[in-house]
This record gives structure tokens, C-alpha cells and sequence, in this order.
């Protein structure tokens, strides 16, 4: 019975030394040069906005916070973030290969690395030798072997010669990211902003045919601490693969709930609306409209547990931008992102799992570029889909089925601002919905 006990404490103690997190020292330099930080960890309020911004608990975001605080200086943290990060390589060099010391690499030495590349900002803290370059770069080979050993080496050099004053190719990072999804990690990486490096974590859709060209999905989560751009879901020009960001959309689906659950909710507080709504024929104001538009998302949503709307978000996401890629390979003469958001947004409407949410999404984008832009084409969708929504929210004969054949008709009534064209029917793009799995 002993010797049982002992194998299962043993087997305990190992599981929970296997998790990797970003060492301290460099955890508080990362999140310093990101942010201006209220460095008071006492205060609720920016504790609970940098827990949300860079994924982390509470309790960690103090204690890096009180950690931060103890170095005095910006030179000590500066000091030490390099230290633990050549510390880090030192080991590393001596560990075998494994995914724990994989990891380990990835959230200790690669992201925090590249985060500050992103910035150009690897002066600040010594790490802008080319030797130090030369060095991350073998040891980026040694955790990521493929065919082109030097996938990090060209990343790099592209992004040098980018902030000094050159052009930035995007096929590096596409080569960069197809050396890491060989074991299921992902860099998401803006210029002059930041860089995370995600895992993926479900495959949505495996790569598709579609006319001549294939489709990828992949649903990717935080496993550092870090910004995110603030979108739920992109693709690259260039590339295949259409990913989603799932710490963001959990955030979208936190938002939604609370729509929900606040009393007297007002979508469209702005008065503007309603003078813009008269404008073009519609007989609503602002307290009519955010009436229809809490009645409606209620009757997707209510009742629901946070995981379905999550996953009803998930896919819409999934939806929307794989016709953005869509639309990039049939379409590729479209300058307008109205178009393309006109397009990507009536889609994912029309067959999304919370039509009247997804409903809302694509008023919401066409009015604003419809009140930005005055362009008449745009008045008269926003006019006819507001139409779509009073009919849902105040006639009981007017069904889902009902809205979706309306959307299908302004799909295909729809011509280009710019080119005058139209789109192609969805009965394609309908295969690719089909194909999507979804649920972890």
C-alpha cells in the first residue's frame, strides 16, 4: 500500500514540475515594455485589466507587479531579463529535446525574444548582437528541425532590414509559422506592437480543397503571458490558414453574457443613430432599436451556458474570415474592404448557429461604414437590414428560415462600390461550413 501511495505522490510531484511558466525576471520585463503600468497592485481595477490584456490570474498579475517594484530601477529590470534569459539558453543548450524543454524554450527565450524584435526594441535590453542571434537561432534548430534549418534566421533578417528602412516580406513569417506547426505552435506577430507564440489548440477544418486552392483552420490559445491583437480571427495574405484566437473570442462571449444580465442595457445610447436611421426611411430610434436588439440576442442566447456561445462565436469567426480567404482567391481585384466585410459578414449570417447575433454584426459594421463614407449603396443595406431585424423582433411570422432567404437575396443583390461586381452563391462555400468541426 506504501509503495502505491508513493508511485502516485511521485507521479503528482511530476505532473505539476512538467509545467512550464515564464520565469520571473523575465515575465516582469516582458509585461513593463508593453504597457505604461500603474504599479500599484492594490488597485483592483488595473490589476483586473492587465489579467484580461495579457491572460493572466489576478494573484500572478500582483505578484509580478510587487516583483517589478522590488527591482528600483528600469536598468535592474532591464539587467536582469537579459540574465534569465542567457541563463535559460545556457541550460537549454545541455537539455535533450523534449516538448517540456520545447516549451520551455518557446515561452522563456523565443517569445519574450521576438516581443521585443516586434518593436525593434532588442537594443534596449543587449540582445541585439548578431552573435546572440546566431545563438537563439541554433537553438531554435535544435527544438524545430525541419527542411530549412534557418526558418528563424530569415524571419529575423527580414524584420532587421524592415525597421532599417527596407520592406518586410510576409512569406518569412509564413515560413517561420509552417517550422513551428510542425509541433503545434503558432506566431502571431505585428510589427511595431507585439508578439505572442500560441498553441494550436483544435484543428477546425484540415486543409480543404476549394476550387483550386485549400482552406486550413486552426483555433490557437495563449500559453504565455501577452498582448493579443484585437480581432477574434485573421488570415495572411499568402497563406492558407485561417486562424482563430481563442483566448479572444472567450473574452467576446464574456462581453455578450454581460450584455445579457445588465438591466436596462443600451446598445445605441448615441443620438446620432437616430437622426442617420430617419435619414435613410427607417422609423426607429435609439431606445427602439436597443430594445429589438436585446430581444433578439436574448432569444439566442438565453439559457445558454458560456461554453455554447463560445462555440456558436467560434464558428461565426470561423465563417467570416475563411470568406475573407474565399473572397481573396476568387475576388483577388477587390480593393475595398467594405466589399470584403460586406461579404464576410452576410455569410457568417447567413449560417451562423446565433443568426440574430450575427445579424446584429454585420448592421453594426455596414452602418458604420455607411455613416462614415455616405455612400448610397451602404444606406440602402443598412436600411434593409434594420428591416430584417424589426420584422424578427416584432413579427412572429417572420422565422430564421425567413431572415436567411432575405440575407441570400441581399447577398446576391449586392455589386462591388468599386468594380461593380457580384459575389459567387454560397452553395461552395457551403461545403466548407459543413466540413468545421468544433466543441473542444
Amino acid at each position: 500500500m506504501y509503495r502505491i501511495f508513493l508511485v502516485i505522490f511521485l507521479f503528482f510531484l511530476v505532473s505539476c514540475s512538467s509545467d512550464v511558466k515564464m520565469e520571473q525576471d523575465i515575465l516582469a520585463y516582458h509585461i513593463y515594455s508593453q504597457t505604461d503600468l500603474d504599479l500599484n497592485s492594490k488597485n483592483k481595477e488595473n490589476v483586473a485589466l492587465l489579467a484580461k490584456s495579457f491572460g493572466m490570474e489576478m494573484p500572478d498579475v500582483v505578484e509580478v507587479l510587487n516583483h517589478i517594484l522590488s527591482k528600483k530601477t528600469g536598468s535592474a529590470l532591464r539587467r536582469d531579463f537579459k540574465t534569465a534569459i542567457e541563463d535559460k539558453m545556457t541550460l537549454l543548450e545541455r537539455h535533450k529535446v523534449n516538448e517540456k524543454n520545447r516549451k520551455d524554450f518557446v515561452i522563456n527565450v523565443l517569445g519574450p525574444y521576438l516581443n521585443l524584435l516586434s518593436r525593434n526594441e532588442l537594443q534596449n535590453v543587449g540582445l541585439e548582437s548578431f552573435d546572440f542571434q546566431n545563438r537563439i537561432c541554433k537553438l531554435f534548430g535544435k527544438f524545430f528541425p525541419n527542411k530549412i534549418h534557418n526558418a528563424l534566421d530569415l524571419f529575423i533578417g527580414n524584420v532587421r532590414f524592415y525597421f532599417d528602412g527596407g520592406s518586410s516580406s510576409v512569406k518569412f513569417l509564413h515560413i517561420l509559422n509552417e517550422t513551428m506547426m510542425s509541433q503545434d505552435y503558432y506566431v502571431d506577430f505585428s510589427f511595431r506592437s507585439s508578439a505572442n507564440i500560441l498553441i494550436i489548440k483544435e484543428e477546425i477544418l484540415p486543409e480543404t480543397c476549394y476550387g483550386k486552392f485549400s482552406i486550413r483552420i486552426l483555433n490557437l490559445k495563449r500559453i504565455m503571458p501577452g498582448l493579443l491583437q484585437p480581432k477574434t480571427g485573421y488570415f495572411r495574405i499568402g497563406s492558407n490558414t485561417v486562424i482563430l484566437l481563442d483566448d479572444m473570442i472567450a473574452i467576446e462571449a464574456e462581453e455578450l453574457m454581460t450584455e445579457m444580465k445588465t438591466k436596462g442595457f443600451e446598445k445605441y445610447a448615441d443620438v446620432r443613430f437616430t437622426k442617420y436611421w430617419r435619414s435613410i426611411g427607417l422609423n426607429l430610434d435609439v431606445s427602439k432599436a436597443s430594445q429589438s436588439y436585446m430581444d433578439l440576442i436574448r432569444r439566442d442566447l438565453e439559457g445558454k451556458k458560456f461554453a455554447y456561445i463560445k462555440t456558436a462565436l467560434q464558428m461565426d469567426v470561423a465563417i467570416h474570415e475563411a470568406k475573407h480567404l474565399a473572397d481573396n482567391i476568387e475576388h483577388p481585384e477587390l480593393t475595398l474592404n467594405i466589399d470584403r466585410e460586406f461579404s464576410a459578414h452576410m455569410t457568417q449570417a447567413y449560417f451562423s448557429p446565433i443568426p440574430y447575433v450575427a445579424l446584429f454584426s454585420v448592421i453594426n459594421r455596414m452602418q458604420q461604414y455607411a455613416m462614415f463614407h455616405k455612400v448610397s449603396a451602404l444606406n440602402d443595406v443598412t436600411r434593409r437590414l434594420w428591416r430584417m431585424a424589426i420584422r424578427s423582433a416584432e413579427d412572429s411570422n417572420y422565422s430564421i428560415q425567413s431572415l436567411r432567404s432575405d440575407l441570400m437575396n441581399l447577398y446576391l443583390d449586392f455589386r462591388t462600390i468599386r468594380e461593380y461586381a457580384k459575389f459567387e452563391a454560397l452553395d461552395d462555400f457551403g461545403k466548407i461550413v459543413e466540413k468545421m468541426k468544433f466543441g473542444k
